[in-house]
């Protein structure tokens, strides 16, 4: 007798361990379903927010980018008018002798504006080649440095270092944000017809103005058709449909 009872406790003990154990294991089990679910749900909620926050940095760029290029084409062409344009005196760099800080005020939006918007280009429209666009990178950081250097050296018609330094950060600042704006209109991700059309008006324009340089000599006018050329082409590009090859 005291056997079978023995062995009696013992299955009952058996049996309340497995029914712990099944109970552990459901309530495990509960738990983990309730947890994916959970994390499922909330799933399309975060990639709501992800993309919301996106959204709205896409437009915040999207709109300084638009704001920096119209400002700076109103300044530029409005410290263009400080002095008569059609004359050599109106060159940026003659105007800048005698408002220096409007001067460096240009060279400083003008250099932000472009930047920023090309930057803004490079991001959102493809590139042939990747080298072709570390190129371009390179292209504006050049610009950048050959501006801010020459709004820093003033313009002089006394033949020396200072008149030399001037003109050619001048020369190299114009090349090197034209030739960042040429290869991206050159070497897009896909065939486009219109790029080529703009490219081509680009390149036109530029040759003309070596022409009556050459011919008439420097004034303000001619000097300023490049700049609001390039403000134009970018707004396009950036902002409208225009240069869009569908």
């Amino acid at each position: 007798m005291p056997e079978n009872n023995l062995n009696t406790e013992v299955n009952e003990e058996k049996k309340q361990l497995t029914a712990e154990v099944a109970a552990t294991a459901a309530d495990t089990a509960s738990d983990t379903v309730a947890d994916t679910v959970a994390d499922t749900a909330a799933l399309p909620h975060d990639k709501a927010a992800t993309d919301k926050r996106a959204a709205v940095k896409e437009a915040v760029f999207k709109y300084v980018a638009m704001a920096l290029l119209i400002g700076s084409f109103i300044y530029f062409t409005v410290y263009g008018f400080l002095s008569n344009p059609f004359l050599e005196s109106g060159t940026a760099s003659e105007i800048g002798l005698k408002y220096p800080t409007a001067f460096k005020f240009w060279g400083f939006t003008t250099s932000l504006a472009l930047t920023v918007n090309l930057v803004y280009t490079y991001t959102h429209k493809g590139f042939k080649y990747r080298q072709v666009k570390i190129a371009g990178y390179v292209l504006m950081g050049l610009g950048v440095a050959c501006l801010m250097t020459c709004v820093h050296i003033p313009s002089t018609r006394v033949p020396g270092i200072q008149m030399y330094a001037h003109w050619a950060t001048a020369l190299l600042f114009a090349l090197f944000f034209a030739a960042a704006i040429i290869i991206h209109l050159a070497f897009p991700d896909k065939p486009n017809k219109k790029y080529k059309i703009a490219l081509m008006c680009f390149g036109g324009l530029l040759l003309a103005i070596v022409i009556a340089l050459l011919a008439a000599g420097k004034n303000g006018f001619i000097e300023s058709l490049p700049m609001w050329m390039a403000y134009v082409i970018v707004f396009l590009d950036n902002f409208t449909p225009a240069l869009e090859d569908k």
